[in-house]
């Protein structure tokens, strides 16, 4: 499609009854699709805005369904909320015409992605993978701990910001120190207009797998190029969550940063994980326009 000349373009895309809000950041002729959880809107996470200063490319940003401004499913979706996702962000790649991007997402949102590459939709071409690598099965396949805690959060200030610490390796950087107040300043104000009925209670990567090897043996049938990435001070996704999946996708990379929790990297100190995201997306080479093979006819189907 014909890039805008303007930096920032939105609009919503109607899917299976909801309005999905969308956001392009940036005006490069390639795509990333970046899908995201929470309110303020999809042109919020400071990691996405950074991202799409990369020459080249631009960010296309997507709300998911049932957070923020997007209408909700009557009925809890259960574990069908991840596959939902990947469906919508599929969805929406075909109407705003994205036939070759990469998908990127963190936490949920990376969460999305892996389904996403096991559906393999046209024109997805990589993912990378923050925070948000499929989890363990040593606890089962049951939805993850702390969802019954992050949405109490919503209503109680003293939770969330224990919470929010939660997500945060103690740092003494000034810079860090600085964004992280700025951080918790807007997490604070995006839960004031949030619903916590517009938390929906996603569980887990791939909830019908039920042992490690079943995701591993899963996993290594994806067949586009993956960029895992993760924070070793993580304890929601942790640094063997991470290992486990880079060590089942063949010829997939896998960066951890010391010194960074669940959060750190989207918001506080995102340079390091854009760097390797830019690193690993000049790798990817644009998907060649079909021609005609010579002695073809104009219209023929042998393209």
């Amino acid at each position: 499609m014909t890039r805008r000349s303007t930096p920032v373009d939105e609009g919503t895309v109607p899917v299976d009854g909801a309005d999905l809000r969308w956001a392009r950041l940036g005006d490069g002729a390639r795509t990333v699709i970046a899908a995201h959880q929470g309110p303020g809107g999809p042109s919020r996470p400071p990691w996405l805005r950074m991202l799409a200063e990369t020459p080249g490319w631009n960010v296309l940003s997507l709300e998911l369904r049932g957070t923020g401004g997007t209408l909700r499913p009557r009925d809890d979706l259960g574990d069908r909320w991840y596959p939902r996702w990947a469906l919508d962000v599929a969805r929406v790649a075909g109407a705003l015409g994205e036939t070759d991007y990469v998908y990127a997402g963190a936490s949920h949102g990376a969460v999305v992605g892996w389904h996403l590459a096991l559906d393999r939709p046209p024109g997805l071409r990589a993912l990378v993978s923050v925070v948000g690598a499929p989890h363990g099965r040593d606890g089962g396949s049951a939805a993850a701990s702390g969802w019954e805690q992050r949405k109490a959060a919503v209503r109680d200030r003293r939770l969330a910001e224990e919470v929010f610490a939660s997500m945060r390796p103690p740092t003494s950087d000034p810079v860090r120190l600085r964004r992280r107040a700025e951080a918790r300043e807007s997490y604070l104000r995006s839960l004031d207009a949030l619903d916590p009925d517009a938390l929906p209670r996603a569980g887990i990567a791939l909830p019908h797998l039920r042992t490690d090897a079943e995701v591993g043996d899963t996993l290594k049938t994806i067949g586009i190029p993956v960029l895992v990435a993760g924070g070793i001070q993580d304890r929601l996704c942790r640094p063997e969550d991470n290992l486990r999946a880079a060590a089942a996708v063949p010829g997939a990379r896998l960066v951890l940063f010391q010194d960074h929790g669940h959060t750190t990297l989207l918001d506080e100190e995102p340079e390091p994980l854009i760097e390797q995201i830019r690193l690993f997306l000049a790798r990817i080479e644009p998907q060649p326009t079909p021609v005609h093979r010579r002695g073809d006819k104009e219209g023929s189907p042998c393209l």
